[in-house]
């Protein structure tokens, strides 16, 4: 019987991932899929990195078993950490063309700073001027764009940097003294352990999970693609059905596949905990919020029946939940401080001492502290210079300080849970309590964490369930970062140069850039209100709501509280979907394997649905693209 895949002990070899193999892979995965990702995220909004790490894994394996040198597993690993960093990393020079829409956009004409028109503030080095021949040559690649390509690629590289000390800082704390779990990795370990290894049982559910998983992604991403969707992507929205009974409440189910996959990973108690969070907020509070102009009058006023999930959460985000959200953040960070302050100060003990006296072979504890100081304080340096008169120990208590908490709560979350929610607009928040008053400190910022962290973490626990040297897992990571940062600005200038963006050829920019633009100038007017005292309510009832946990545990009592307080950030949607793929996995498959043989194979099954996702949509992204090119002949 297979068991669970165990992470390589002290005691134990870890062995080099980087080869000639391995450089050629991911230089051929650079040019394939930072290209593919980026278009993916410009028609859909969203990223590419289990298509991208799918293909590209099986494709070497292949290739390589097929001339009679297979790769090792801790080749293939770094080819896979590698690739799933490229391919879930925007180029940041999207932003670079984001901002010549700001600009040129009627939108922002009609808000003022001191009387002036807000698009008129924008500086040379976010955009060039309007009378600039860049608007009609629609390219990155010109004279013109020389002071704002040279800030975004440092910030970009600074950005790179601090995320790289932050992953290997904690996985030495979370990976090799606290030991987490880190439920997803295991899932990543057994893909790759089933690649190299073949053996015929885990092969045989693995292939059954590629099946499952073509099925369903054909119904959701490939049917889109091909214009025959049989399911609605995102979601199944079912406001219209419950608006009369439940005004503002963000019902519906979500059809993403990847979110069933992590569903299927998770318990059931930790699935029914976020469901109760996400409900709390998003259909229990909202109603409530909704439902009387004496709590918050301005959304009272904005809400009408026939809106959208998309519609009631943007707005409902910008007018209640953005300041108690960001409490939300605080009160996790203190919380998880309290609960685990032993694990935490042993463990910050530990890395002090090993930075201190160098002893830790398998990762650079003194050289990933100085990279995260010097690039955090880098970054504020580049911040100050290019917004003059901000606060600088507001830059500098952000970049450092809030950057490590949310990094140790992000890499926490990976660890219990397996993902950790996306933070909107933080440099916002802060910026909002200070004094300034412009344009270019509300969009632009020294490095601020925003949870990524907790993935590069959570690869690091990969390495070692794969035996393979972290060290050369970070070096492929640092490639990774570098490639994105090359051919992202090659790949960003040949899909402008195609079309304009926004336009129909990109639908997704359709519909959020005039959002992103309407949010920024609302921001840098100060018309969305960020309140202290809803802020401190956040704190308090997420300190309170984890605390809980502890108190359960010490009477006996096994209930997550943790992933309640997560679930506030996620959409009902997701969290039901997440809900409904926990019931599959713990109920009607593991009873239909039995419950000891599913446990043992699950990884293999959930690897390989991923796999058959990934295929799937990475054919239908390759059938779009040939539908939409010319053909040079007349015939």
């Amino acid at each position: 019987m297979v068991t669970e895949l165990k992470e390589a002990q002290p005691s134990e070899e870890l062995e080099y991932g980087i080869s000639w193999r391995v450089i050629l892979a991911i230089l051929t995965a650079a040019v394939l899929f930072i290209p593919v990702s980026l278009y993916l995220n410009l028609i859909s909004g969203a990223l590419s990195p289990a298509i991208a790490v799918t293909i590209i894994a099986i494709l070497f394996a292949e290739l390589t078993r097929f001339f009679g040198t297979p790769l090792r597993k801790q080749e293939l690993f770094v080819i896979y950490s590698s690739v799933a960093v490229m391919s879930s990393t925007l180029p940041p020079y999207y932003w670079l063309v984001y901002r010549t829409f700001y600009v040129t956009t009627p939108i922002t004409q009609y808000f003022l700073i001191d009387g002036t028109p807000i698009n008129q503030l924008v500086p040379t080095w976010l955009a060039p001027p309007t009378f600039s021949p860049v608007y009609q040559l629609r390219t990155l690649l010109h004279p013109d764009w020389v002071s704002a390509l040279i800030v975004t690629g440092l910030s970009f590289a600074l950005l790179a940097m601090a995320e790289i000390g932050l992953a290997i800082m904690f996985t030495y704390i979370f990976v090799k003294e606290e030991k987490l779990r880190y439920p997803l990795a295991h899932v990543e370990a057994s893909l790759i352990n089933v690649l190299i290894e073949r053996k015929e049982q885990q092969m045989s559910i693995y292939i059954l999970g590629i099946l499952t998983g073509v099925i369903y992604a054909f119904m959701t991403y490939a049917g889109f693609l091909f214009g025959v969707p049989l399911l609605p992507i995102p979601w199944f929205d079912f406001v219209w059905l419950t608006e009369k009974y439940i005004p503002g409440a963000l019902v519906g189910i979500a059809t993403d596949p990847f979110t069933l996959g992590l569903g299927m990973v998770l318990p059931i108690k930790v699935a029914v905990s976020t469901l109760i969070g996400s409900t709390a907020i998003w259909i229990v509070a909202n109603t409530i919020f909704t439902s009387s102009p004496n709590f918050f009058p301005l959304w009272f006023s904005e809400y009408y029946k026939g809106m959208t999930i998309g519609s009631i959460y943007q707005r409902s985000f910008q007018r209640i939940w953005i300041s108690p959200q960001f409490g939300f953040i605080i009160g996790i960070a203190i919380a998880l401080i309290l609960a685990y302050h032993k694990t935490f100060s042993r463990s910050l003990r530990l890395f002090a001492s090993a930075v201190i006296r160098p002893r830790e072979a398998d990762l650079p504890l003194r050289f990933s502290l100085i990279l995260f100081l010097f690039s955090s304080l880098g970054s504020v340096v580049l911040f100050l210079v290019l917004v003059p008169g901000f606060p600088a120990w507001v830059a500098l208590l952000t970049s450092v300080g809030l950057s490590f908490f949310i990094a140790m709560i992000a890499a926490r979350s990976f660890g219990e849970v397996g993902y950790f929610p996306a933070i909107p607009w933080p440099w916002q928040v802060i910026v909002y309590f200070t004094p300034y008053k412009g344009y270019a400190g509300w969009v632009y910022s020294p490095y601020i964490n925003l949870g990524y962290t907790g993935y590069l973490t959570q690869l690091g626990k990969v390495s070692y369930l794969t035996s393979t040297r972290p060290t050369h897992y970070f070096i492929g990571v640092a490639a990774a970062f570098a490639l994105v940062g090359i051919v992202g600005l090659i790949a960003m200038d040949f899909f402008w140069r195609l079309s304009p963006i926004p336009s129909n050829v990109y639908p997704i920019t359709m519909i959020y850039w005039p959002i992103y633009a309407t949010n920024d100038s609302l921001f840098a007017t100060r018309q969305i209100a960020v309140i202290p005292e809803h802020l401190g309510i956040g704190a308090l009832s997420a300190l309170g709501i984890v605390s809980l946990e502890v108190l359960f545990q010490r009477i006996g009592l096994a209930f997550p509280t943790f992933p309640i307080v997560l679930g506030f950030f996620i959409l009902p949607p997701y969290a039901l979907t997440i809900l409904i793929g926990s019931l599959l996995a713990n109920l009607v498959i593991s009873r239909s394997f039995g419950r000891e043989r599913w446990e043992s194979m699950k990884n293999f099954f959930i690897a390989g649905f991923f796999s058959g996702l990934g295929i799937t949509v990475g054919v239908g992204i390759s059938f779009t693209l040939l539908s939409k090119a010319s053909w040079i002949w007349p015939w």
